[in-house]
């Protein structure tokens, strides 16, 4: 949602794309914590490669797509999907409060906002941009917090849970006794974000009748949509997938971009599954804990 929306809910207005919120706060601590170095931010979230990568190009194809999707990988954020842009600060990228400042994440780096310069530089080669207000300015003689809401519920969220549940129940183009079907979704949550607007989304229109290739993207377009809004960790546990995944981030210099592993994570299978806290076990001593834990 844009500023003028986010500043119109000091009146009570919510974003037409908010369902419930908590209420607004005239702060700058998000910008404190996740801004680049350059703009005196400390950097906490490093987007990973992996998130990167599950951006499609504009033209809607995947860019692991070698014959369809025109990826270049010495030119890897040209031709993308505009929310990759929306969310993500990359290489080359501009940001701060005229969304001016060119921020270079390469390890060559002029600035602190390079691979690994300081503690609070990047680690992957992104800095986060969903969730911030540039017009924030962190200098101390020239502060300004800036009008945020945290949604709880936004109506993408339920749109997306309707096209997973309606490709479940009756496949990509399907509506049961609805009105819409996944595939409807889908198309409309892509077109939005300016993904296959210029050619009619030829990859969504050769999946449409692939209940399994669909169910991928609908699981793709959460990661996209919902990106650093707290869903990712549920979905991957309720869909059962690995857990175990290497971090990956992008090592630039000379021009060269080179995937780099970042964290190794390792899971075990029963970590599916949380840990009953222990003080409810004391409270109650016929609830067992979960099996691993």
């Amino acid at each position: 949602w844009i500023k003028a929306q986010v500043d119109q809910a000091i009146g009570g207005n919510n974003p037409a794309e908010v369902l419930w919120r908590g209420a607004v706060d005239n702060a700058l601590a998000m910008e404190e914590d996740h801004f680049p170095p350059s703009l005196l931010g400390r950097g906490l979230l490093n987007p990973t490669q992996n998130l990167v990568d599950a951006f499609p190009m504009a033209n809607g194809y995947p860019i692991s797509d070698q014959q369809n999707a025109g990826y270049v990988s010495t030119a890897p954020y040209t031709g993308r999907d505009p929310r990759l842009n929306a969310y993500i600060i990359y290489n080359g990228a501009t940001f701060g409060t005229a969304n001016t400042t060119v921020i270079n994440t390469a390890l060559d780096a002029t600035t602190n906002d390079g691979l690994n310069k300081l503690e609070t530089s990047t680690r992957t080669g992104y800095y986060m941009r969903k969730l911030l207000r540039n017009e924030v300015n962190l200098n101390s003689s020239s502060r300004n917090p800036q009008q945020h809401i945290k949604p709880r519920m936004r109506y993408t969220e339920f749109y997306l849970a309707y096209a997973e549940a309606a490709n479940e129940a009756w496949g990509p183009l399907g509506t049961g006794s609805h009105t819409y079907s996944a595939y409807d979704v889908i198309k409309a949550i892509r077109r939005r974000a300016g993904v296959g607007v210029n050619n009619n989304d030829p990859y969504l229109e050769s999946i449409k009748n692939d209940k399994a290739a669909m169910q991928t993207l609908i699981r793709n377009e959460r990661r996209l949509e919902l990106c650093f809004e707290g869903h990712r960790f549920w979905d991957l546990r309720r869909w059962k997938r690995d857990l175990t995944e290497t971090a990956k981030g992008m090592l630039i210099q000379a021009g060269t971009y080179t995937p780099i592993n970042v964290d190794e994570r390792v899971y075990q299978d029963h970590m599916i599954y949380g840990p009953v806290p222990n003080t409810e076990i004391l409270k109650f001593s016929a609830l067992k804990q979960n099996t691993g834990w």
